[in-house]
């Protein structure tokens, strides 16, 4: 078998590993999609005490992932299952565990026990996330270090995360949701809850077990060693460090920004479309649906669009196609009296944006896995835990800023959903999202058009380090 088909991972591997993205996607689209609703509505706690335990636990779920990142760098690979697939073992065990208790919440108990046991039992969930995911996007950037076939592995991971997306939508309103005598609303069954988290608890269980299995014995791909153990403080040093690379900077910039958009998605999504737009729930069933089997199914589009040419042009692509989306969503909202009456016409938009930022998240973390290589040429040593860390970091600042500016600008319109407001405000609340789309997407264009490395540079800093190459500038 020659060199380079070492490098192509199997379907089979593929696959695996692409489960695994759901065993993270699961319960951080329950947590989007119905904590704050739980914890208001089921629980009676209060909204300002439920903001605040999520801002604290996201907090530590953001500063988590260096550390993290850090600490899978430096575990040896003589551990059981390896240095990464260990903590997502680990991870996978702890997140079905307290998903499970989160969502069991007696709502008999004490007001103060009650909120007490949240703010627990998220914090537990916000970290074995943290140990489940660093770790598993670190291994995705060791399966291979092939240019193209890293598109593949992020291709199928994408898909699995968007497909993630849907399950609590589209599960929940269809299955675990349906109105009862006693509850007409499904949303307000406390049982209905405890239904859905252990499901999801038992989904992140399976999907775990089955990435581990069918990616345990794909060979590590290593062009340099791991980073030598040290002092905690390292971690600091090795942060700052994957930080200087600017090609690194730009793509984890340019993803914050799409990240951001997403973030924006989910927390005024459901304002926009109930009162903009007056759409049902299943029509929003249907057009969020949309939205994410687009993505899901456009994987192999921008994997074949991105090997064909190279990831930066196929990502610039994604991001002129969400600027357009954008513009045209704008003119939606000013016309939601008429589509309100005619929701298809927003499917057309729905799956030309799930196509294009199926694209926008995907191509950023296979290009992420080409910057390590360039770090790993110059400074001798390979840190996918830190860099993966970094990435994670920031992509979960961008979802809380997300969530703060969308709550903030939700106030700032006077928005009062006990009345019926002038359209004025509701104009205003739909232009949360065409307005809040064009400001990321052209801010992540600004630092994707700055990335560098394309196919040859990345093939270059793939080699061993010689005394016959020359250096470059990190």
């Amino acid at each position: 078998m020659n060199k380079q088909n070492k490098n192509i991972v199997s379907n089979a591997a593929r696959l695996g590993y692409g489960i695994g993205a759901l065993s993270y996607a699961v319960p951080f689209q329950l947590l989007s999609v119905y904590l704050m609703f739980y914890a208001t509505n089921i629980l009676g706690i209060s909204g300002t005490a439920t903001g605040l335990i999520i801002s604290a636990s996201t907090i530590w779920d953001a500063v988590t992932d260096p550390v993290m990142g850090y600490i899978s760098d430096h575990t040896s690979d003589k551990i059981i299952l390896g240095r990464r697939l260990f903590y997502v073992l680990l991870g996978a065990a702890g997140l079905a565990l307290f998903n499970w208790l989160l969502w069991r919440i007696s709502p008999e108990q004490t007001q103060f026990l009650k909120t007490i046991l949240l703010a627990f039992f998220l914090i537990m969930i916000k970290t074995f996330s943290t140990i489940y995911t660093t770790p598993f996007l670190a291994h995705g950037a060791e399966l291979s270090n092939d240019y193209n076939e890293r598109t593949v592995i992020q291709s199928y991971r994408t898909a699995f995360y968007f497909l993630g997306f849907i399950f609590p939508i589209v599960m929940g309103m269809a299955v675990f949701f349906r109105p009862t005598p006693e509850f007409a609303n499904g949303h307000s069954n406390p049982q209905a809850y405890q239904y859905l988290g252990l499901t999801g608890s038992a989904l992140i269980l399976v999907c775990a077990a089955v990435c581990i299995a069918l990616t345990y014995r794909r060979g590590k791909v290593r062009f340099a060693p791991k980073p030598k153990s040290g002092s905690f403080y390292g971690i600091f040093a090795e942060t700052i460090q994957a930080l200087k690379c600017a090609d690194f900077r730009n793509v984890s910039l340019g993803l914050m920004f799409v990240n951001m958009a997403m973030g924006i998605v989910g927390a005024a999504g459901m304002h926009v479309f109930t009162y903009t737009f007056g759409f049902s729930n299943k029509e929003m069933g249907i057009v969020f649906g949309s939205l994410f089997a687009a993505a899901l199914l456009a994987q192999p589009l921008w994997t074949y669009v991105a090997n064909r040419t190279e990831k930066r042009r196929a990502l610039i692509i994604c991001l002129f196609l969400n600027i357009a989306v954008s513009v045209v969503f704008a003119v939606c909202v000013f016309l939601s009296e008429w589509i309100c009456q005619h929701y298809l016409i927003v499917l057309p938009l729905a799956l030309l944006m799930g196509l294009s930022m199926g694209g926008s998240i995907a191509l950023p973390y296979s290009m992420i896995a080409d910057t390590i290589d360039k770090d790993a040429y110059h400074t001798g040593t390979r840190k996918e835990g830190v860099f993966f860390g970094c990435a994670t970091l920031i992509f979960k600042i961008s979802q809380a800023a997300a969530i703060m500016i969308v709550g903030l600008l939700i106030d700032c319109f006077g928005f009062n959903p006990k009345i019926v407001q002038p359209r004025s405000v509701y104009i205003n609340i739909g232009l949360i999202l065409p307005a809040g789309f064009f400001v990321c997407f052209v801010s992540a264009l600004i630092f994707i058009k700055n990335y560098s490395l394309d196919r040859k540079q990345a093939a270059f800093y793939r080699q061993p380090r010689g005394a016959d190459l020359n250096k470059r500038e990190l």
